[in-house]
């Protein structure tokens, strides 16, 4: 097989400044008046070495040799090829940050082999098919563009939904969705209004928000009462590898479930509608609402558990994100034209999972009108990292299909295939060196739910969240 683990253990890795290691000296450790137990421990060290075994000291206690051995047998798997330190931080992961890399860099070009494997196989993009489908595709992505250059209102809803219209088969057409977010809005007002709260205090609106989308309101209406239940947690397929519709806002506006990518993007739509001012923060695969308060202080709001949180959970939630967010790139806040340029990255993921690259035009379209909106920044999507991966490791694959290499070894022989094995290395290296790592939702989820005192995302597990349904109760 031409893409494995073990062919790219072969190649030699592009190499970046290394550093020594330079221990501190300690007491023991100078030669200079070196004790006679320094210089046998020396001894034993270097014996170990050959053996590959731990050596009993008899100067240590019993348990001390336990303990050294211990340690002993850890460094030895640190010290293999493909292995890290195992810690509860790391939840016992024992792949090192660049054989997980790798690992991600070999599924990657498989995949790119399969997809064009088949594309090639059914002269798929002469098709009739693919033609009709890719101009309403080329349609959205004139939309969006249209929104950035100030020729069409800024609008997160529409964009959204011209977004995932393109890859079609949508629960709501634009008249319906258009029709339930202002039944929404209508609710919340109206609800705000018999509460005795300020319609024109932002702070206010926002409480609507979040009371509408997290508990069961009632209002009336023509003196009959009216009620709203909850938006609740759908826990099938949550990263939409299965259905990209999953992935979907218009999914959720037209079921009432959804993830941490939908939830926040409904709110962002309900508050466009409302005319307050909230943005979107990630952090690496979640995402979840920033705004200020009526004293000006930044809030962060957890829409899967209506909870307010501080920056410090998300920095906490792996110790690597601290590096992310000093170079900007989580718990930051999006502006709202940000957010726009944004959807330009989910289109060309549509794409691509509906037809992959094709000539690579569409998607880099879609990049490099996107990317200018986060300078310094174009990591900070994880939908923008999905599409340099496939573009760099498909740049990679056609090299090594054209020149008819068989064994990664023999690349060397071509500077052009060398050169773009060193820009797909180099730019999953970079993606790593930034601090920016997945952290599955699964695992999100389990520390989201210390929080959930309302038990939202558990009792939700029980609820058919796929069907098309209001949420609105007599």
């Amino acid at each position: 097989m031409l893409f494995s683990i073990d062919s790219f253990a072969q190649i030699k890795t592009p190499q970046t400044p290394q550093f020594e290691n330079q221990q501190p000296q300690t007491p023991t450790q100078n030669a200079l008046g070196a004790t006679s137990n320094d210089i046998m421990e020396q001894t034993y060290r270097n014996a170990e070495k050959q053996m590959g075994a731990y050596m009993n000291r008899p100067y240590l206690t019993p348990e001390q040799n336990q303990k050294a051995a211990q340690q002993f047998q850890m460094q030895q798997l640190q010290n293999q090829s493909g292995y890290g330190n195992p810690t509860a931080q790391n939840n016992f992961n024992q792949m090192t940050p660049k054989a997980k890399m790798e690992k991600e860099m070999v599924e990657i070009l498989k995949e790119s082999e399969h997809s064009n494997s088949i594309t090639n196989e059914k002269d798929y993009y002469n098709s009739d098919y693919f033609k009709n489908d890719l101009s309403g595709y080329i349609k959205a992505k004139q939309v969006i563009q249209e929104m950035l250059n100030g020729k069409l209102t800024l609008s997160i809803k529409d964009a959204f939904y011209f977004s995932e219209a393109a890859f079609g088969d949508l629960h709501l057409t634009y008249q319906e969705y258009n029709n339930t977010i202002k039944a929404n809005i209508d609710f919340i007002k109206q609800w705000l209004k018999e509460n005795g709260y300020n319609l024109n205090n932002p702070e206010a609106l926002h409480y609507g928000i979040q009371k509408f989308m997290s508990d069961t309101l009632y209002i009336t209406v023509d003196s009959k009462k009216q009620g709203h239940i909850p938006y609740y947690y759908d826990y099938i397929d949550i990263l939409s590898g299965k259905d990209r519709k999953n992935y979907f806002v218009t999914k959720t506006i037209a079921t009432g479930s959804g993830q941490c990518h939908t939830f926040p993007i409904t709110y962002l739509i309900l508050a466009e509608a409302l005319g307050i001012e909230a943005n979107l923060a990630y952090n690496p695969q979640h995402s979840f609402i920033r705004y200020k308060n009526d004293q000006g202080a930044v809030i962060n709001y957890e829409t899967t558990v209506d909870k307010f949180l501080p920056n410090s959970f998300y920095i906490e939630t792996l110790p690597v994100m601290a590096e992310a967010q000093r170079n900007s790139l989580y718990v930051t806040e999006l502006n709202k034209k940000q957010v726009v340029a944004s959807v330009l990255f989910d289109l060309a993921v549509n794409f691509i999972k509906e037809h992959w690259l094709h000539d690579k035009s569409f998607v880099i379209d879609c990049i490099n009108s996107a990317e200018p909106f986060f300078p310094r920044q174009g990591f900070i999507n994880t939908a923008n990292n999905y599409l340099h991966k496939r573009l760099y490791a498909d740049d990679f694959n056609s090299k090594i299909q054209e020149r008819g290499i068989k064994d990664l070894k023999e690349m060397e022989k071509y500077p052009d295939v060398l050169q773009a094995y060193k820009n797909y290395y180099g730019y999953m290296e970079s993606v790593s060196k930034l601090g920016i790592q997945d952290f599955p939702e699964a695992e999100y989820l389990q520390l989201l739910k210390y929080y959930d005192q309302k038990g939202k995302i558990q009792t939700a597990q029980k609820i058919n969240a796929k069907s098309k349904k209001s949420l609105f109760i007599n």
